[in-house]
């Protein structure tokens, strides 16, 4: 084969591969999108479940006021209720005797004082018993409403349940998509390192091969016969070039400033700030993810653990930058003690007053380690 031919199989064979790899190419790309999709859903699950939990919290409220004004007018309705009956009785009592006494008196101002006393008497027992009628009116709208409100918050629960749902289904979702996307990296790096191998090896020229001469004899000049020709020298072919594997995510490492302290699929909204029923509110960012997700110090620091009935498994990070953070509702614990970032501390859970909810890391950020702050900005950078 001429040189010219030999390039033009080369040129023909890299070609190939380079349509080859644009190939590999595009799906990899394909599923990046997804997954910043399936992220993007699975944030936006995260913000509606936030709202849902806040609306259950204004709906306790709510019904939890309604029942305390229906047991302050039921009160009053009681008391009014014990007047009335009093009133009654002595009515009942005096009546039967009132003309009697009056007839017997002989002086006429005594007669003037019971008429009085008699009036006063009936006049207090009309207005106790029209406000007793009053006060039982208010106490049946009352209760109308706290009927009303306790329908309404039964469907707020509803809703929250399914917000449940939907949160956890983005979020199995972002898992199968990610573990996807990191298997077609791998995927793709193999046929990528076979490709590169096969355009080094078509673009080493062929080996020539030696011939003798068909008049090869005795020589002319000596009647030696003549020596073969010798292959001209074979250009070392340089060895194949191969990337190393793409390998898979690993978890962060300690070397940075601050990394996510949620190590797998996840999702969060900005649910700082959001009401949580009885005048508090929430002073965090809840992070969703699968149960047993890895739980990471954020940065490196001493890290103390602890329990408490509304917390449930949690921890404080006294971190060396000066800040101390807070994580809640853990399923385990992992190390304690003076760790360096990345280092494992525990797994996601819902323990504590989470128990029932979607398995969640309540994260808090105390800067120079009191009073409260926003942590969203900070995890949409890092997460």
């Amino acid at each position: 084969m001429g040189s010219r031919q030999r390039r033009k199989a080369t040129l023909a064979g890299v070609a190939a591969i380079v349509v080859v790899l644009a190939t590999l190419t595009c799906p990899a790309i394909a599923q990046t999108e997804d997954v910043a999709t399936a992220q993007q859903r699975a944030n936006k699950a995260a913000e509606e479940l936030s709202r849902a939990v806040e609306q259950r919290a204004h709906a306790d409220d709510t019904v939890a006021n309604l029942e305390a004004r229906v047991a302050r007018v039921d009160a009053r309705v009681a008391a009014v209720r014990d007047q009335v009956s009093q009133l009654a009785v002595r009515q009942y009592v005096q009546g039967t005797s009132q003309i009697t006494r009056l007839l017997r008196m002989a002086d006429a101002n005594e007669v003037v004082r019971a008429q009085q006393y008699a009036s006063v008497v009936a006049e207090t027992s009309t207005e106790a018993l029209s406000q007793y009628r009053a006060d039982k009116a208010d106490l049946r709208d009352e209760v109308a409403a706290l009927e009303r409100e306790q329908d309404a918050r039964a469907g707020v629960i509803d809703d929250l349940r399914r917000r449940q749902d939907d949160a956890m289904r983005e979020l199995a979702r972002l898992a199968r998509l990610e573990e996807q996307a990191r298997a077609a990296r791998e995927e793709q790096q193999r046929r990528s390192d076979a490709a590169a191998a096969a355009a080094s090896a078509a673009a080493a020229p062929p080996a020539v091969t030696a011939t003798t001469s068909a008049a090869a004899g005795p020589s002319a000049s000596n009647g030696e016969p003549s020596p073969a020709p010798t292959a001209p020298p074979r250009p070392a072919t340089p060895p194949a070039t191969t990337r190393a594997p793409v390998p898979a995510p690993a978890p962060a490492v300690s070397s940075a400033e601050w990394i996510c302290p949620v190590q797998g699929p996840h999702s969060f909204s900005n649910d700082y700030g959001a009401s949580r029923g009885g005048g508090s509110s929430h002073q965090g960012n809840d992070i969703l993810a699968p149960k047993g997700t890895p739980v990471v110090a954020n940065v490196g620091g001493v890290v103390t653990q602890r329990s408490g009935a509304v917390s449930g498994l949690a921890y404080f990070l006294a971190g060396d930058d000066g800040n101390r953070y807070f994580g809640a509702h853990l399923d385990s614990f992992g190390a304690s003690g003076r760790v360096t970032a990345g280092t494992v501390i525990g797994t996601v859970g819902n323990t504590g007053d989470a128990s029932g909810g979607p398995p969640h890391l309540h994260f808090e950020i105390h800067p120079g380690g009191s009073g409260y702050t926003n942590p969203y900005s900070t995890l949409t950078k890092y997460c």
